[in-house]
């Protein structure tokens, strides 16, 4: 009884092996042929990353006023904020919001962020710096002692009385000399008026060297708070507030509910009646984006946790001062809301696809059939090889029918050998095997019908 003939079985592990290995040589001829062209895209993509800056910075600089005041402390709480992101935030104390100003204006100094009041930046005075909006209301306090003010000509009652009016380029100054120019009068030629620090003014208040002091901060500004412990201090009604608000339109009416500040004790005993500014955050017109974001996100988290004793839970942060344009990673943020995967993804990367997205949708449209082609990059080469070489034969054969001399044949003949030696040597898919040899039976075709030219030729001149 004869064996039967053993079956032969396709060894799956030897034909990955050689699919792979095709893969790669065909990637390697690919850089080999391409290798200038691969060199301008890896050059066009250095140059977008470079021009985009996908990644923030690791340092960033923001000036605020005074210690202690509400500027410094919203700052102290930005910066565990910005650690989460891996970005340190450094805190540039200075005399007040004009002084924070100047650093940020000033391209030589290290600020590229400042918390301020609003209204102390003038229109259009600069071009080069954005508003991330504003995260808190900040009132003009003025403190006093003695017999409470029963007119409403505050600012007269205070002619004859030693007052602390800040530090030059302070909130307090700025603001007061905006008001009493409102009213005709002039701050500077005055004996009466103190320049010092909150906290100096606030010292010497309590310890009776003064009769007053304007203070523009927040009410959890640890010198209002220090000032509103003291039983024998009041605080300004302004009754004249929402007429400067209408020539001032930067700042707000706010006010102290009767009983707000002890309920028990019945402070204030009436409805006080403030002027109030809001804490604006200034930036650097080219601030990295993602650094824009943080701020916001930390101003939101912050607007929420603090209790805003002068605004409505949840407003801000907002858009209040219009005297510096907002910016636009701001207005999207207002109008949007925070950006989408920012708990999921790094913070850069959501605003990085964010920023590109146009390009990467449009990059999508040319890549997309890229991808499909690449897999089977040794398949398309391999193709391309046998169909150039249809074409060279297809040329050869032409001109062998309109070839007169030996010479001319001979020179096909050997076009044709080169052909024939080229296409041995490349490397094939196994998938173009078939279409490989059809070529090459085309050639040999072609060759033999020269080469039987050249012999009749041969036998003619016999």
């Amino acid at each position: 009884m004869s064996k039967k003939p053993s079956q032969k079985h396709p060894s799956l592990v030897r034909h990955t092996r050689e699919s792979l290995t095709q893969e790669l040589d065909a990637w390697a001829g690919l850089i080999k042929g391409e290798w200038k062209w691969i060199l301008v895209l890896l050059a066009g993509l250095a140059i977008l990353v470079a021009f985009t800056r996908p990644l923030p910075p690791e340092d960033v600089y923001l000036a605020v006023g005074q210690k202690g005041s509400v500027f410094g402390m919203l700052g102290e709480k930005f910066v565990p904020l910005f650690a989460e992101e891996g970005i340190d935030l450094h805190l540039i104390y200075t005399a007040g919001s004009a002084a924070s100003l100047a650093e940020l204006a000033d391209k030589d100094e290290l600020a590229n962020a400042a918390l301020m009041v609003g209204g102390v930046a003038a229109k259009g005075k600069f071009p080069h710096l954005l508003s991330l909006g504003s995260v808190e209301y900040v009132p003009l306090w003025l403190f006093y002692r003695g017999p409470e003010f029963e007119d409403k000509e505050l600012l007269n009652d205070l002619a004859g009385k030693r007052v602390a009016v800040g530090l030059d380029g302070s909130a307090e100054q700025i603001m007061i000399k905006k008001l009493l120019a409102l009213s005709g009068i002039a701050l500077e030629g005055r004996d009466n008026l103190l320049k010092a620090t909150s906290q100096v003014a606030a010292d010497k208040l309590i310890g009776g060297e003064i009769d007053a002091m304007f203070l523009m901060d927040g009410i959890d500004g640890q010198v209002v708070q220090k000032l509103l412990a003291q039983k024998d201090l009041h605080i300004a009604n302004f009754a004249y507030a929402p007429a400067y608000v209408k020539k001032l339109p930067f700042l707000k009416t706010v006010s102290i509910p009767m009983g707000s500040l002890d309920l028990q004790a019945h402070n204030p005993t009436h409805d006080i009646q403030m002027l109030a500014s809001t804490v604006t955050l200034l930036v650097e017109d080219d601030m990295h984006p993602v650094v824009q974001q943080i701020f916001l996100l930390a101003a939101d988290r912050i607007g929420n946790e603090i209790d805003q004793f002068f605004a409505d839970p949840e407003f801000f942060p907002a858009y209040i001062d219009h005297a510096v344009p907002l910016s636009p990673i701001a207005k999207r943020f207002y109008e949007e809301g925070p950006p989408a995967f920012k708990d999921s993804l790094p913070l850069w990367l959501v605003n990085y696809v964010d920023r590109l997205w146009f390009l990467i949708v449009g990059s999508i449209a040319v890549i997309y059939p890229l991808l499909k082609l690449f897999p089977s990059y040794r398949h398309m080469r391999s193709v391309l090889l046998i169909s150039d070489a249809y074409s060279d034969i297809q040329r050869i054969e032409q001109s062998a029918a309109e070839s007169r001399t030996n010479g001319e044949l001979q020179t096909l003949v050997d076009q044709l050998n080169a052909l024939d030696a080229e296409t041995t040597g490349s490397w094939i898919s196994s998938v173009e095997i078939n279409r490989l040899y059809t070529m090459k039976s085309a050639l040999n075709l072609v060759r033999t019908q020269i080469i039987n030219r050249l012999r009749d030729n041969a036998k003619a001149r016999a």
